[in-house]
């Protein structure tokens, strides 16, 4: 390690975060790659393979009334389905299939956890239970429901945090996907523990298909980039962006009235992109929804 580089520790990564923007009574829903935060080596020496200072650090900079979330998105589909496969949702015992800081955070004492068996979000904090209800499949909630984690995201002023990720981890996409009604997007089965038996259930509003934006270089990653609308920095050695959740649906949704084919893929040989590409179309063409409350 070169002699003026701090070392690897909690405080390297609060720093980082303070400067990016983070502040107390952030609400934040994080998109990371642990693995992206420090070498090899160093997280092998930290607590937990650095996963502890990680979530020390993101608490302390939101301090006592703030809080964080993470997705912890499941492999519950059944068979049929796009999705992925082979679990029955269970919110307490279900891991996570979108990286080992989301299982690290939901398993965290006090955590609390939303009821949906496919794309459930976990929440550290200051009315973390408030913040995942409204979400759960007994009450018919759809993926990305307005009533549910993502709604009071904007609802309550929160962020989005990249922490060595991109857009193609952004999940405030299929919020904007579901709240616009993109026609789209599907009613998929779901497996799930019911007081012990297993039952199917509907997923509404289900982000199935491909898309786009999954992959780096994606047609909107280069338009938000240009647009330059994100805080952008260094979290330990993992490049970094902060945006307002409202900010970043307010843009996308404009970018989708603009180019309705956005997040689409373009090729004429991909029979679903085709299909989904003149239904988007026709759907946005004179559509005057919005999104606040």
């Amino acid at each position: 390690m070169p002699e003026n580089t701090p070392a690897y520790s909690k405080d390297l990564l609060l720093a980082g975060l303070r400067e990016l923007g983070v502040a107390r009574g952030d609400v934040l829903m994080i998109h990371s790659s642990a693995s992206s935060v420090g070498s090899i080596k160093e997280l092998m020496k930290a607590p937990d393979t650095g996963m502890r200072w990680l979530l020390d650090a993101l608490l302390e900079a939101v301090g006592p009334d703030g809080l964080i979330a993470v997705p912890t998105f499941t492999k519950t589909f059944k068979s049929e389905s796009d999705g992925p496969i082979g679990d029955v949702w269970n919110p307490k015992k279900s891991h996570s299939r979108v990286g080992s800081f989301t299982n690290y955070v939901w398993e965290q004492p006090g955590a609390a956890r939303s009821d949906h068996p496919t794309h459930s979000i976990a929440a550290i904090g200051r009315r973390a239970a408030d913040f995942c209800a409204g979400h759960s499949w007994r009450e018919g909630a759809t993926t990305f429901d307005r009533r549910g984690p993502w709604g009071k995201l904007v609802d309550w002023n929160g962020k989005i945090l990249w922490i060595g990720t991109a857009m193609k981890t952004q999940t405030a996409v299929h919020t904007v996907e579901e709240w616009m009604k993109l026609p789209y997007m599907a009613t998929c089965i779901a497996l799930v523990d019911d007081n012990g038996k297993t039952r199917e259930v509907p997923v509404l509003q289900s982000p199935a298909g491909p898309r786009d934006f999954y992959r780096d270089g994606s047609k909107s990653e280069l338009a938000w980039n240009a647009a330059g609308l994100a805080r952008r920095g260094k979290v330990g050695k993992a490049d970094a962006q902060l945006m307002g959740a409202a900010q970043f649906i307010d843009w996308l949704w404009a970018a989708l009235l603009k180019d309705p084919a956005l997040l689409l893929k373009d090729k004429p040989d991909d029979v679903w992109s085709v299909k989904a590409k003149a239904d988007t179309a026709a759907h946005l063409r004179n559509f005057k929804g919005g999104w606040r409350r």
